[in-house]
């Protein structure tokens, strides 16, 4: 099956704005006629075409279209008339029109794995745009068809149905899988066991309940965020393009997350310009599109700290399971996009910050929330796995547990997770721990005072070694 690709310019207008037009996916197939010259020997009626939209002056100008591929036609008739450098005429039959056009800065950007698979391809590739209007496709490892329509189908959903209906021979070319080579990874494999329980119940939940959107809370210092990302380099074996890490602030918005305008750097004496690019959810969504039989795993870090509505604006409602892999229109560029099955969602929060109450339900019930505490039990393991001794764990674990008990917003075990003796304690409660214990008792000050009393002595410095027995109470 040969292809070619048709460069569309200056004498070609009429079909240039023809294919531009918002209807035009609206009236397919349909035909037009135009006059060339190159042609390139070989190039006969029945060859599959990419129509690729070029400039109207051939001085590399700005024009009124995205410069790009837009199409994917078939030639119906060809007339030569005379030598290579002679008029010919053709008819080409438009069988899919995508919605916008993919330049070389899209298709290397958004797919790198596809791209160097067509990276020598005629005018899309770098460098390989000779003078000829109409060129064939070589179909060798760097022409490469099927990594191409691919890319196209799975930036534009609907080229699969246009196919469908006009094209159905074409459908294989729509299944490439890139392989991947000894990747290279931005992080250490996940430390976590087969068996631990968070990992366990976050399986079940994927594998039983189809679920894909996770909330974990708990105060600071509890682990949810060490979890999220040990979770989700388990789910994706550690491969550092399934896995992406982002935290919500209050200044975070839908232009950030989702599709949002960039200035470009202009020339010396030029306005600067805008272009309108997908941003952090968007582009994991593609890479997952492009490789549905493996998890990939969005971590969002202090969900709460932003306006988790605004920010995911109408992507809120394709976060269901059931409303994945459903086309909706972005708001900014009407581009037609599907949240994929394989997109696993994580998130964090603290409700003693911030309330979850302040949520909106539709966020809410759409996340499967679990509780991180902090951990007497996880502590005590870890001071015996650091070698600290008795006496210091005993009295570091009844701090730990007396402030607990008294303080509303709770105080992580990861807080204490790097003391090994007395005086990493002291260091800790006066750089760290007095103005958390200030900012919790501000409007009880007797408490407080109460508070550091047992505290300061059952820590009372260098110069005065305490019997834990005569400071810690017996258990009732």
């Amino acid at each position: 099956m040969q292809f070619v690709v048709i460069r569309l310019g200056k004498d070609d207008i009429p079909a240039i704005e023809r294919l531009d037009k918002d209807s035009a996916s609206n009236n397919i197939p349909f035909s037009f006629n135009f006059t060339c010259k190159q042609v390139e020997e070989g190039i006969k009626p029945g060859n599959y075409a990419i129509l690729w939209l070029g400039s109207d002056n051939n001085k590399g100008k700005s024009t009124n279209w995205k410069k790009g591929a837009r199409a994917i036609g078939k030639i119906t008739t060809l007339h030569r008339h005379g030598g290579f450098n002679d008029s010919n005429d053709l008819t080409i039959t438009v069988l899919s029109v995508f919605p916008a056009s993919i330049d070389k800065l899209d298709f290397l950007e958004k797919y790198p794995l596809y791209y160097k698979h067509f990276s020598k391809y005629p005018i899309v590739g770098i460098q390989e745009s000779r003078n000829n209007a109409i060129q064939k496709v070589k179909a060798t490892d760097k022409q490469d068809t099927s990594a191409l329509l691919s890319v196209a189908a799975i930036n534009f959903p609907e080229v699969k149905n246009q196919l469908t209906s006009n094209a159905p021979e074409l459908l294989n070319f729509l299944e490439f899988t890139p392989k991947k080579k000894n990747l290279v990874y931005k992080h250490t494999p996940s430390t976590l066991e087969d068996n631990d329980k968070v990992l366990s119940w976050l399986h079940s939940e994927i594998e039983k309940r189809n679920e894909r959107n996770f909330l974990f809370l708990g105060a600071p210092g509890t682990g949810k965020t060490w979890y999220a990302q040990e979770i989700a380099k388990a789910l994706t074996k550690n491969e550092s393009d399934r896995f992406l890490f982002v935290q919500f602030h209050p200044s975070f918005s839908y232009d950030d997350f989702i599709e949002g305008y960039t200035p470009n750097l202009p020339k010396a004496g030029d306005p600067v310009g805008y272009r309108l690019e997908e941003k952090h959810f968007l582009n994991i969504c593609r890479r997952a599109q492009s490789d549905m039989s493996n998890f990939y795993v969005i971590v969002i870090d202090e969900l709460t700290r932003g306006d988790p509505s605004r920010v995911f604006g109408e992507l809120l409602t394709y976060l269901e399971l059931e409303y994945r892999d459903r086309q909706f229109a972005l708001t900014y560029s009407g581009t037609k996009f599907s949240v994929p099955r394989n997109l696993i969602v994580i998130a964090t929060a603290n409700p003693y910050d911030r309330s979850v109450g302040e949520l909106d339900d539709a966020m809410i019930r759409r996340f499967v929330m679990r509780e991180f505490c902090p951990d007497l039990d996880r502590l005590e393991l870890h001071l015996k796995k650091i070698g600290a001794s008795n006496d210091f764990a005993k009295r570091l674990l009844y701090v730990f547990k007396l402030i607990n008990e008294q303080m509303e917003w709770r105080f992580g075990h990861s807080h204490f997770w790097n003391l090994k003796d007395e005086s990493d304690f002291r260091a800790l409660w006066s750089s760290r721990i007095l103005f958390l214990l200030g900012r919790e008792f501000q409007s009880d000050e007797s408490a407080l005072l109460d508070l550091r009393e047992k505290v300061e002595s059952t820590f009372p410095g260098d110069n005065k070694k305490m019997d834990p027995s005569e400071v810690i109470p017996e258990e009732t």
